[in-house]
Order: structure tokens, then sequence, then C-alpha cells
């Protein structure tokens, strides 16, 4: 299965009739050019999972930044990755193997 059909299947698993309502996951493009991958966490088991930041420079346009923050107002947990232009495909597999992990 692709990336993108496990992170369907992840956000599909999510959906409570409630999650999907106030949470969810947002894909944009930055102007530098890359990628931005947001994951709300909020009510998923990896809420309090622990992720180590993930930082790999390669080049101009392979490049993945991963962690997890926490904002206080209103308290939420979010993945976040920010990518060069061809490498999404890792950013949601670094999430996905997270996600998938005893950890997680």
């Amino acid at each position: 299965m692709s990336a993108l059909e496990c992170l369907q299947d992840w956000y599909l698993a999510q959906c409570d009739g409630t999650w999907e309502h106030d949470h969810g996951i947002r894909v944009e493009t930055l102007d530098n050019p890359g990628w931005m991958v947001e994951v709300d966490l909020t009510g998923t088991d990896l809420e309090n999972a622990p992720f180590e930041e993930f930082v790999v420079e390669r080049l101009d346009e392979d490049w993945v930044h991963a962690h997890v923050v926490e904002t206080a107002d209103p308290v939420r947990r979010r993945f976040e990755a920010f990518c060069g232009p061809r490498s999404l495909t890792e950013a949601l597999e670094i999430f996905l193997a997270w996600a998938e992990s005893p950890e997680g």
C-alpha cells in the first residue's frame, strides 16, 4: 500500500463522529519550495506517544524535518513535518512508521 493509502486508513480509523469535526490532517506547500504536513494527535493513540525529532538534509530538494509540538491554547499535540518538494512521501512514511510502532 502507498503512503497516501496508509494515511487515509489512519485518518479513517480516527473518525468516530466527533474527532474529525475538530481535528484532522493538513498538507500544504511551502514557498522555499517544499511541503508541510500537520497531523492533529489530540484524541488519538499518539496523543501522548514519544517521538524523537527527525532531521535529514540531503539536497536542496531532498530534506525532511519532523517533530511533535504541543500548543497551550487550546491544548493540542500535533505531528509536524516540513520537507523538500521531492520528500513528501518520506515525510508521510515517517509519520506512519511512528503511528505503527509499539510506542505509537
